[in-house]
């Protein structure tokens, strides 16, 4: 019987360890995990009209929140499916929008984009949802 413990013990610590490098975290209490971001805009999968507009600006709900609160986001956009990064963003928990300008953008092109927050507590970024959009700038 002191075998079987054992083997099962150690898969149990080889799932913790596995899960800590996906984005969990050891807090005080134990495992936790810190949430993705909910997005709002813009919509996954939409076309984008920015035909006389100055920018684009992208979108995330205040939750779900970290245990721990949020130390800061991320944001990361992309021309393509996250190959190409156009641009970086580190911002303040208070922030939950950024404005990219217009001409950051080409007309016909795909877009990516994903937000992470990190966990003030355990210090753990969240996983992630991309959310992809076309651009049209030049409507007849």
């Amino acid at each position: 019987m002191k075998p079987v413990f054992v083997i099962a013990l150690c898969v149990l610590c080889v799932l913790i360890a596995v899960q800590c490098d996906a984005g969990f975290g050891h807090g005080m209490g134990g495992l936790f995990i810190t949430p993705k971001v909910a997005y709002i805009q813009p919509r996954n999968q939409s076309t984008v009209d920015l035909t006389g507009k100055d920018s684009l600006k992208f979108t995330w709900n205040i939750v779900p929140m970290p245990s721990g609160g949020v130390e800061y986001y991320r944001f990361k956009l992309y021309k393509g499916y996250e190959y190409d990064i156009l641009v970086t963003k580190t911002l303040d928990r208070g922030v939950f929008q950024v404005d990219i300008p217009a001409s950051v953008f080409e007309d016909g092109v795909t877009y990516t984009w994903k937000v992470q927050q990190r966990d003030s507590r355990s210090m753990n970024w969240s996983l992630y949802d991309k959310w992809s959009f076309k651009v049209v700038k030049n409507n007849p």
